[in-house]
């Protein structure tokens, strides 16, 4: 089963990306010569999903602009906003008010994350538990070097750019179920609606090993561009 709404927050200034949001907002920020929302909208879009809200902040009517009603990408977008120095759960409770949205579940997620994830199986997934919200969890990965000492504390093994065996990651993609609202009170979402959701037993994790990757700066940017310069036709 897919479902049929979506709420992406893509209001962050990105920062980190330095001199290239100052000019546009980061969700603008091209990834191998397409935007970086647009990437993401272009994934929901080949997983059957018809309606996106996006929760915009800085540099907002540039973002507006671009992306227009949807139409362009065959989907419908509906725009609200949030206060930029706002956390993420002040985002997606503006989202989810202010949009009307009626769905019983919904996707959800950060505006910076790429991937190739089959939105399919996270969705039976989800109702499977009766979850109120469900995490797509990916392996812990490092780029500091990960040292392995033993007794003596002689060093045993060096290891750069690291996946931590057993230690899971919030992909910052979810499956929300409405009653989430109940949940929201300000702040960010992953301190405050899903620690309460854990003393509920409400919320689960879906593991995903396939690809996936963030935007957040310089470097990671970098990285996405190699990705799509020799993956391309494959993630369109």
């Amino acid at each position: 089963m897919i479902l049929k709404t979506a709420v992406v927050i893509a209001g962050g200034k990105g920062t980190r990306l330095e001199e290239k949001s100052l000019e546009i907002p980061k969700p603008l920020i091209p990834v191998y010569g397409v935007p970086l929302l647009e990437r993401i909208l272009k994934w929901l879009k080949k997983n059957g999903i018809e309606k996106v809200v996006i929760g915009v902040a800085y540099k907002k009517e540039m973002v507006k602009n671009y992306f227009g009603d949807g139409s362009k990408l065959g989907l419908k977008i509906i725009y609200t906003e949030h206060d930029e120095n706002g956390g993420t759960e002040d985002a997606f409770k503006a989202a989810i008010e202010k949009s009307g949205i009626t769905d019983e579940n919904f996707y959800a997620m950060n505006g910076d994350q790429i991937t190739d994830l089959h939105l399919e199986g996270l969705t039976n997934y989800h109702l499977q538990r009766g979850s109120i919200a469900t995490i797509v969890s990916i392996k812990l990965r490092t780029n500091y070097g990960i040292i392995k000492v033993d007794n003596n504390g002689k060093i045993m093994e060096f290891q750069e750019k690291h996946e931590v065996p057993g230690v899971l990651m919030n992909s910052g993609i979810y499956i929300l179920n409405h009653k989430i609202k109940d949940y929201l009170s300000g702040g960010n979402i992953e301190e405050n609606a899903f620690r309460k959701l854990i003393k509920d037993n409400l919320i689960s994790s879906f593991y995903y090993d396939g690809m996936w990757f963030t935007v957040n700066d310089k470097k990671q940017l970098k990285q996405a561009e190699e990705i799509f310069k020799e993956y391309n036709n494959l993630l369109e």
